[in-house]
């Protein structure tokens, strides 16, 4: 199954690098809402510049309902050695500027993260104090390896999502925007999406799919 996954995404990847700058735009999966009162969402895309370095949004988020408010969870796949990813997310307000700086010392409200092998990715989380109507900035950035096989960052883009949850903690995506040259971008304003393949999302369900499989185990 993993050497499926594998070809699919050297497809995909294939097919992105045939254009030159290049944003896929976000895609949202809802993948599921449980018993517990706890939702589960996926965001996939791609970002690449005509020197042709990428980076992949490949995130999964967790929310739950507590006493009529509601909290979110990012994953952070940074540390997994299967398609490790660089991805970052804050909560932002229209008008916010994402970029190294506020990204870093986090000047920005950072979405608290959990790693692949965290039970506590059911409770907790950062309080999203207007779910009807909210955005989310983030930071995506280059992954390469280096002579000790060790994972680091190479190219970094910032970008923004706009985004609601009901009261049944369905997510909607309602915009996104990112700086395609890897600066500083102003959250409700950037580059519109170009139309994604649809492989990128069968290839990102996938994925999602194969790290939650081996979460449970």
């Amino acid at each position: 199954m993993r050497i499926v996954i594998t070809m699919l995404l050297l497809l995909t990847c294939n097919l992105v690098n045939a254009s030159s700058t290049y944003w896929s735009g976000i895609r949202l999966i809802n993948d599921g809402v449980y018993s517990d009162n706890l939702g589960e969402y996926g965001f996939l895309g791609v970002v690449r510049n005509d020197g042709g370095k990428s980076a992949e949004i490949i995130s999964s988020f967790y929310a739950h309902g507590e006493n009529g408010k509601i909290y979110i969870k990012h994953a952070d796949f940074s540390k997994e050695q299967i398609e490790p990813t660089f991805n970052w997310w804050a909560l932002a307000l229209y008008g916010d500027i994402a970029s190294e700086t506020t990204f870093n010392p986090d000047s920005l409200n950072r979405i608290e993260d959990f790693y692949g092998d965290d039970s506590g990715r059911y409770t907790g989380g950062t309080l999203v104090e207007n779910p009807d109507d909210f955005y989310m900035a983030f930071k995506v950035s280059e992954v390469l390896l280096d002579e000790n096989y060790d994972y680091y960052e190479g190219q970094t883009w910032y970008g923004w999502v706009h985004v609601s949850i009901d009261e049944n903690l369905e997510m909607s995506l309602l915009g996104d925007g990112i700086n395609l040259y890897g600066g500083a971008v102003t959250v409700g304003e950037g580059a519109s999406p170009e139309p994604a393949s649809g492989l990128l999302l069968l290839v990102g369900g996938a994925l999602l799919a194969l790290r939650r499989r081996k979460n449970l185990l």
